[in-house]
This record gives structure tokens, sequence and C-alpha cells, in this order.
């Protein structure tokens, strides 16, 4: 080939794939043509991470072989027409949405009767069927899966409303997005503790921009109540658990109430760590490179299989009647692959027994593999006389919230920096980063803790748990409640769910999409009474414009 020919090559290659001029070198002339041809369906940024991975592979034949492979695999997550928009922003999939939103209305609207029926009779599904039929159809072309008829629950007709409607269209679309986008990271190796720790990058700014934009949402929109008290709702947002503070501050009241409840019963804490297989792990800790074992996983699948495993595990320590209390903690290792921290409570002659099985079934699966039975899973029995059991677990609720009160973390990195990379990793793959293990109803607890003293005087035990919760007493609360093995359906309050209406006009409300009755958190209900702790009625409305 001569010089013209091949700069004239290079110019219609450049054209095709604009990362090929800058990494000319690592590549072949005589494959520049097939690799323009695997990064061209790719944006920019993948193809630049495409050919920086290929260049670190030892051999022209093993180049072009990882390239053909990776191609494959990141179209098998986003297929080529959404690739394409891979880096897309909030602002974009809001765009993206209401486009998507406006050609389903468009749709339906073309549709004869689809007006003039909203009900869930047979003749009425009859006549929405088509409609229905067809706008799925588009909403499968787009990566989605379109809502379902449900009995009594979700109609025909609420299945189409859905479908032109734009937050549905966003909150599908930004799980989709966020997920994918998370999953080519991974499959780049771009989430690991030289790259991205916990999470990538691309997803830790998405979500920061999203957080901010909430925000400024919240802080314009103002909520009144009839006796006309006005709040924006980003106040309101600020006195519950959705404040990190109040949220830690709850979790570590409820943590050390356990405590006090097992020390007055005779029990003992376990601290025990499960890891996953690891052909769930992207890459080593060590030295961030990609583990050949990983199967293209994500940490959501890994944490349905810790759920599954735990499950197990729960259902063989009931049949031993075995009935453990506490609390466990997900977080993800630097690749963002979830481990759980468990701070287990039972009588200590079952602690023995409570390590047997978690053993047990944390080896069925890839048990025999290298390091399993050393790292799969570890158990320290807690010592009162070294430390408190809520202190083994204080810092990885502070990691896993806000970093406040830690030196540093695992890897060395920024506590609080880490702790926000760990809320996106939680939000982009939907992950539980805490949940109670046994005990009673925290809803409860909350309710109690909006009552007011009178309302449960003539109440003896309303009165005892309404005091305990306004005092944060986990371990009283829980006693009033009927102690910590009381089974939900036997504990003595229970929340209240009531349909609402309006004051003025005596209209039941109803869902928008549905139609059918909504029935919201009022209160709770002891001995029969119900007790009413949201005693406003709230208007919403925009204050100023937002600035998003």
């Amino acid at each position: 080939m001569n010089g013209f020919q091949d700069n004239r090559l290079n110019e219609v290659l450049s054209e095709q794939c604009q990362a090929i001029e800058q990494f000319a070198s690592v590549i072949d002339i005589h494959d520049r043509a097939y690799v323009a041809k695997q990064l061209e369906p790719f944006p920019y940024k993948l193809q630049k991470r495409l050919l920086e991975l290929y260049g670190e592979q030892p051999s022209r034949p093993e180049k072009n072989r990882f390239l053909r492979e990776k191609t494959t695999a990141l179209l098998e997550i986003l297929p080529e027409e959404l690739i394409r928009e891979f880096d897309m922003d909030e602002h974009s999939l809001r765009s993206v949405a209401k486009m998507f939103a406006d050609k389903c209305r468009t749709t339906a609207l073309r549709s004869p009767g689809t007006g003039s029926v909203y009900g869930d009779t047979s003749k009425e599904r009859e006549i929405l069927e088509p409609v229905y039929q067809e706008l799925a159809s588009y909403v499968y072309g787009k990566g989605l899966r379109p809502p379902e008829p449900q009995n009594g629950k979700i109609t025909v007709y609420g299945c189409i409303r859905r479908m032109q409607d734009q937050q549905w269209w966003l909150r599908k679309l930004r799980k989709l997005y966020t997920r994918a986008q998370e999953e080519v990271c991974l499959n780049l190796n771009l989430v690991n503790r030289f790259k991205g720790i916990y999470a990538s990058d691309l997803t830790v700014s998405h979500r920061r921009q999203q957080k901010l934009r909430a925000e400024r949402l919240l802080s314009a929109i103002e909520a009144t109540n009839e006796l006309g008290q006005s709040y924006n709702l980003q106040e309101l947002s600020d006195l519950n658990v959705s404040n990190p503070v109040n949220r830690k501050n709850e979790l570590m009241t409820r943590m050390r109430g356990f405590e006090n409840l097992s020390e007055e019963m005779g029990h003992k804490g376990l601290f025990v760590t499960i890891t996953c297989p690891s052909k769930y792990h992207a890459a080593f800790s060590k030295s961030g490179q990609p583990n050949p074992k990983w199967q293209r996983t994500t940490p959501y699948q890994a944490q349905q299989y810790l759920c599954d495993l735990w499950a197990r595990i729960r259902a063989e320590l009931h049949r031993r009647a075995i009935q453990p209390y506490g609390f466990r903690v997900a977080e993800p290792q630097h690749d963002g692959t979830p481990h759980w921290h468990i701070l287990l409570f039972a009588l200590p002659e079952q602690l023995a027994e409570i390590e047997e099985v978690i053993f047990h079934y944390a080896l069925q699966e890839d048990g025999d593999e290298d390091g399993a039975q050393e790292n799969r899973c570890d158990f320290k029995r807690i010592d009162p006389d070294k430390g408190s059991a809520t202190g083994y677990l204080a810092k990885y609720v502070s990691k896993n919230i806000d970093g406040q009160n830690l030196d540093s973390g695992v890897y060395g990195e920024d506590p609080i920096q880490a702790a926000q990379r760990v809320e996106a990793w939680a939000s982009c793959w939907g992950i539980r980063q805490f949940q109670q293990i046994g005990g009673v109803s925290v809803t409860v607890w909350r309710e109690l803790r909006r009552m007011k003293q009178n309302a449960s005087k003539l109440f003896p035990e309303l009165e005892e748990a309404r005091k305990a919760a306004d005092e944060s007493k986990w371990c009283r609360y829980t006693q009033a409640m009927g102690g910590v093995f009381c089974k939900r359906r036997e504990q003595r309050i229970r929340p209240f769910f009531e349909f609402g209406y309006d004051r003025d006009t005596g209209d039941i409300k109803t869902s928008w999409f549905d139609g059918t009755i909504a029935y919201k958190l009022k209160g709770v209900i002891h001995a029969g009474k119900e007790f009413i702790t949201r005693i406003h009625q709230w208007q919403v409305q925009m204050s100023r414009p937002a600035l998003l």
C-alpha cells in the first residue's frame, strides 16, 4: 500500500472511528478496517477505552479476538440503536422520556374507543386490548418491559395510561440506562480501586446530578396544610430518615437496643461476613486487573445470590428452632460486588450451630475453588470485654451512609467521597443497604414518635411503647410490642392504613393510573382502636421556578 492510499484509508477510518488516529500505533495497518468496523457502533468514550484495552493484549490475534468478543458483549447489554446514547445524562433522559410518552399518547389517540372506556370489565378490556398490544410492542422495542394487567390492581386502561406518562418512562429509562452504563463500565474494567472504586465515575457523576436536581425541585415545592402552615418539601425531607444523619442515628439506636436486649436475655453476639464466589467478581483487588473467572455478572445478580443464600440459611435455622436477630449491612467491594456484614444475637449454645449452617450453605456454590474455605465467610464472636457489638457494625454503617468519623476507607480512600460512591452504587443496582433481622416493626416505631401523649394515656401498653419510641429506647419499645421473637401479626400495635378522601368534597382519592382506591399509612391500631398520627391534609404547589 503506497503512502497516498495509506493516508486515504486513515481519513476514511477516522470518520468511522474517532479513536483510530489516537491509537494508530497499536493497530496493525492490515487490521484497521476490521477495528474500525468493530468500533463504529460505539461513541468516542467507549471507542477510546476499547482501544486502550486492545493495546494491552500481547499479540495481534489476541487483540482482534479480544475486540470481537468485547464489542459483542457490549452490544448484548445495550442494542446498537441505544449504545450511541451511552453517556446520556439526566437532562437527556427526560427529553427522551417525553418523546416516547408523546409517541404513545399519539398512538392511543388514533385508536377508536380508548377515550370512552376506563374500567376493567371484559367488554372494556376487549376494546382496549389492541391499543395495549401496540403500545406494549413499542415499549419492548426500547428495551423495556411494558406494564402488565393484574387482577384488581392494575387494569388494561391503567397500563395504557402508564405508557403515555413521561414520569413512568423516565423511571424505567433511568433504571435501564444507569444499569446498562454501569454494566458496560464493568465489562471495560472501569470499576475497581484504581479506576473508579465501588462505582464508575460516570454513574457517580450522573447520581450527583440527579440528587442536585431533586434537591432543587424539593426546595421549590411548598406544602401547605389546612391550618395554613407551609414548608418546602426539602425542609420536610430533612426531618425524616431521608436525612443521612437521622438515618444513621436511627440505625445505631436500633442496633444498640438489640444489644441491650441480648444482655438482658443472656444472648451473645456473632459478627458474620459473607462474600460471593469468584465468578461474581470483575477485578482483582490488589492489581485491579480483570478476573478471568468473572462470568459477566452484575452487582444486582450478586446481591440476588446473597439473598437466596440467606433465605436457605434462615430456613435451615428455622427448622432447627433457632431464631437469631440483629442487622445486616450490604456494602460493595472495590469492584462493586456486594458482600454482607451480619450482626446476630442468639443463645450462647446456638452460636456454633449457626456458624455451621452459614458455612455449609455459603460453600454450596463453587465451594471447592481456591480460597473458598478461608475467605467465603468469616465469624467473630463478640467479646463484651473487648468492645460492644454495636461498635463492630458502627464503622460499616458510617461508611455506607456519610463517612463521618472515619479516618479512611478499606482501600485508603477518602471516607466521605467513598460514602457518596457507595450511595451511587446502591441507587444504581437497587440494593437495600441495611436490613433488620427479626424484631418488631420499625414502621410502628416511627408512627409512635409522631403521636402525642394524650392520644394513648388510656391504653397502658400503647403508652409504654409510645414513650419508649419517643425516648429512643428500642429495647423497651421491643418489649412493649411483645418481645423480640413476637410474630408480626401478633404484635400489640400494628400499622393502620386507610383510604384517603378530600375533606371539602368528600371524594375518595383514587390511584392516578388505574382509578382504584388508594390506601395510605394513617397511624397505628391497638386493641381494635385506630390512632391517627397523620392528622393533616397537605396541598403542594410550586412556590418558585425550580432551576433544573
